[in-house]
């Protein structure tokens, strides 16, 4: 979503950008689809999260084809595999290249045994040799990869992810359409459903919040994912009241119908639904992972929890009891949102990046 905001919001006139990507996955659903005629758009097939070193040798080989064919003046790579294999095409062709990578979080802890994460700071290290700027999605996310000798401090930018700005109706007109009750309590969680996500802990909070106000609450799941058909058995074997919604191209009027957000995550960068329930004056609940406190500010505009199932489920109905504080926090998310976290300010922040770095390639009498 947020490289679609970047390649239709970053004027053409000033950078003739063309967007390379891979194909989703079965489950997921590609947002680029509404735009299959762009020529700018080019899609690989191979391209995906898993590793296969024949469909990923291919896919080097046809970046190198497509990079040789534009012959561009800079380079912006992201996701670990896509940048690996992009930043090392470009150079193999052309060392004048100018190559920037953005980390949308990173996979230090969280993610794979420690011999795997030992492989991807080697790696990661040495492409630090090859390119110029590195961009972090949030604050903590740069600290942390500099910590590991990843990039120093000239070479970081963060530039935090931002939401287009959209049509809102009503939680009431959201509810009708989703055939919510408008006097439930409705708490939405969105991600994929795997184990960094902790998408159980989720469920075993609001079980807990069940057994307080039965038939008063509602947790909406967006999302898919390896553990969906495990959390549908729980939530069925404990008759918890729970809409999953398998992906979703837009989750706004999901959103826009909730009373709070949760997020249970272990590693996380910056949590852009975090900034898109704040335009619905939705205020989060989450645990205190990554750059979520760079947009949280406890009691102001959301809330931090310890990731257990018993604060989870206090914070929760703490809020239930008290309207007026959640009213006054969610109206808190929205300013947050509006003034920092817009499309706009991202791709702004992105051209200063790009007009520097050609500034400085070109030198003070370009």
């Amino acid at each position: 979503m947020l490289l679609a905001e970047l390649h239709e919001k970053l004027p053409s006139k000033e950078f003739a950008h063309t967007l390379v990507t891979g194909e989703c996955a079965k489950n997921e659903i590609d947002i680029l689809d509404s735009t299959p005629d762009d020529p700018n758009i080019v899609k690989i097939k191979r391209l995906g999260r898993s590793v296969n070193f024949i469909a990923d040798f291919l896919t080097f080989l046809e970046l190198r084809k497509i990079i040789k064919k534009i012959n561009p003046d800079i380079v912006h790579t992201h996701t670990s595999k896509a940048g690996l294999l992009g930043r090392i095409a470009a150079k193999s062709l052309k060392k004048k290249i100018k190559i920037v990578h953005t980390y949308h979080g990173h996979h230090l802890y969280g993610y794979f045994p420690k011999i795997i994460v030992r492989t991807i700071i080697i790696i990661e290290r040495v492409l630090v040799k090859i390119t110029d700027i590195f961009i972090a999605d949030s604050k903590q996310v740069a600290i942390d990869l500099r910590l590991f000798r990843i990039g120093d401090k000239k070479t970081w930018e963060v530039i935090a992810p931002g939401i287009r700005m959209m049509p809102t109706t009503s939680r009431a007109d959201s509810r009708q359409k989703l055939k919510i009750r408008e006097d439930l309590f409705v708490i939405c969680w969105v991600g994929r459903f795997t184990d960094i996500k902790n998408p159980m802990l989720a469920l075993k909070s609001y079980l807990l919040v069940s057994h307080q106000l039965s038939n008063a609450t509602q947790l909406i799941m967006v999302g898919d994912g390896e553990l969906l058909d495990s959390c549908r058995n729980f939530a069925l074997t404990n008759k918890l009241n729970v809409l999953f919604t398998g992906w979703e191209a837009s989750i706004s009027h999901y959103l826009e119908a909730s009373n709070v957000l949760l997020m249970t995550s272990i590693n996380e960068g910056f949590g852009m639904v975090i900034a898109e329930a704040g335009y619905f004056s939705v205020p989060t609940i989450s645990t205190d992972v990554g750059g979520i406190r760079e947009f949280v500010k406890v009691g102001k505009n959301g809330f931090i929890v310890d990731s257990s199932e018993l604060n989870i489920a206090s914070k929760i109905s703490s809020l239930i009891s008290d309207p007026k504080l959640l009213f006054k926090v969610g109206d808190e998310a929205r300013k947050t949102t509006i003034t920092n976290f817009t499309a706009e300010i991202f791709v702004e922040k992105h051209r200063v990046v790009y007009r520097n770095l050609l500034a400085k390639s070109r030198g003070p009498n370009a």
